[in-house]
C-alpha cells in the first residue's frame, strides 16, 4: 500500500498545472462562420498568437534566404505566374472569414524543391513547392484548393492553437496518465514517474491531440473549398485532387486509409466531407462563374 503515496504528488501537479493552463487560455472566434457554418470555439494560450506570429516572420525570412542562395527561389517565371495569380484570386475573398486578413502583408513564392507541399504562414506569408507542382501536376481549380487550404490554416491561426491545445492537453493526460498507471506501477514495481511519463504522452496524442490536429485539417478543407468557390475555382475540384493523391499513394504502396494515429484526415473521409460540403459552396461558385461572364462580356 505505501507505493501509492508517490502517485499523488504527480496527481496533484498535474491537476495544479490543469487549472493554471485552462486559466490562461481565452475562447477567441478568429473568423467568421462564412456559407460552410464554421462555429467551433478555439481556445488559446496568453500570448501564443503573437509568439507564433513573431517567430512566422523569423522563420519566413530565414526560408526566404535559403532559397535564394540556393537559386530555388521563383527560378520559373511561368510556375510563379500562375501560383501568384491563382493566390490573387484566393485572397480577396478572406475578408469573408477575416476582415482584417486584408491588410495582411501577403506574399506569395515558389520554391524549387523536390518536396510535396504548401504552406501560409501567420500573416500571409505562401510557400508552393515545385515538388507538389511536378508529383501532383494539378489543374488551377485544384491548386486553389490546395492554396486555399493553407490559407485557412493561418486565418484560423491553427499553429497557435495546436500550441496551446498542446500544453493543455499535456497537463490534463498528465492527470490521466498518473490515474491509469498508479495499478501499473503498484502491480509491477516499475518507476512510477516514467511509467507516468509514457503514458500521459500517448493519452495526449491518442485522445486529444491527434483529433485536434484531425479536426483542423478538416475545417481549413472547408474554409479552402468555399475560398476557391467565391473565387470561381470549381469546388469539385477538391474532390478531384484528393482522389489523384490517393491514387498515386496506391501507386506507390503508400497507405491511404488513415489511422488512429494519423493527424490528417484519410484521403476517402476528405472526400467524402468535401462531397458533403459541395451543395454549401456551389451557389457561390455559380454566382462567381456568372459574375466572371459579365465582365468579360462587358469589356
Amino acid at each position: 500500500m505505501p507505493r501509492l503515496l508517490p502517485a499523488r504528488a504527480p496527481l496533484a501537479v498535474a491537476v495544479l498545472a490543469t487549472a493554471l493552463l485552462c486559466g490562461a487560455c481565452a475562447t477567441v472566434q478568429t473568423t467568421e462562420s462564412g456559407a460552410i457554418g464554421l462555429e467551433r470555439k478555439q481556445y488559446f494560450a496568453e500570448g501564443s498568437r503573437e509568439a507564433v506570429r513573431g517567430a512566422a516572420e523569423s522563420y519566413y525570412d530565414e526560408h526566404l534566404e535559403a532559397a535564394m542562395a540556393d537559386g530555388a527561389l521563383n527560378a520559373d517565371a511561368a510556375q510563379v505566374a500562375r501560383v501568384v495569380a491563382i493566390a490573387n484570386r484566393l485572397i480577396p475573398h478572406v475578408a469573408v472569414f477575416r476582415p482584417d486578413a486584408l491588410d495582411w502583408d501577403w506574399e506569395v513564392n515558389v520554391v524549387s524543391v523536390d518536396q510535396v507541399n504548401a504552406t501560409c504562414m501567420a500573416g500571409g506569408k505562401i510557400f508552393v513547392y515545385t515538388g507538389l507542382l511536378d508529383t501532383w501536376q494539378p489543374t488551377d481549380d485544384e491548386l486553389a484548393a490546395v492554396i486555399g487550404h493553407e490559407i485557412a490554416h493561418a486565418l484560423r491561426d491553427h499553429s497557435a492553437e495546436k500550441y496551446s491545445t498542446r500544453n493543455r492537453n499535456s497537463a490534463v493526460a498528465s492527470g490521466l496518465g498518473a490515474i491509469l498507471s498508479v495499478g501499473l506501477a503498484v502491480t509491477t514495481g516499475v518507476n512510477l514517474s516514467s511509467t507516468i511519463d509514457g503514458v500521459s504522452q500517448l493519452s495526449a496524442e491518442a485522445f486529444a491531440n491527434l483529433p485536434n490536429s484531425r479536426e483542423l485539417e478538416q475545417e481549413s478543407d472547408r474554409i479552402g473549398l468555399e475560398l476557391m468557390a467565391r473565387a470561381g475555382y470549381d469546388p469539385q475540384a477538391a474532390v478531384s485532387l484528393w482522389r489523384k493523391v490517393a491514387e498515386q499513394a496506391q501507386a506507390d504502396g503508400k497507405d491511404t486509409d488513415g489511422s488512429f494515429w494519423s493527424t490528417h484526415p484519410s484521403d476517402a473521409a476528405r472526400v467524402d466531407d468535401l462531397q458533403r460540403a459541395q451543395p454549401l459552396v456551389q451557389p457561390l461558385y455559380t454566382q462567381a462563374r456568372s459574375a466572371s461572364a459579365g465582365e468579360e462580356a462587358a469589356r
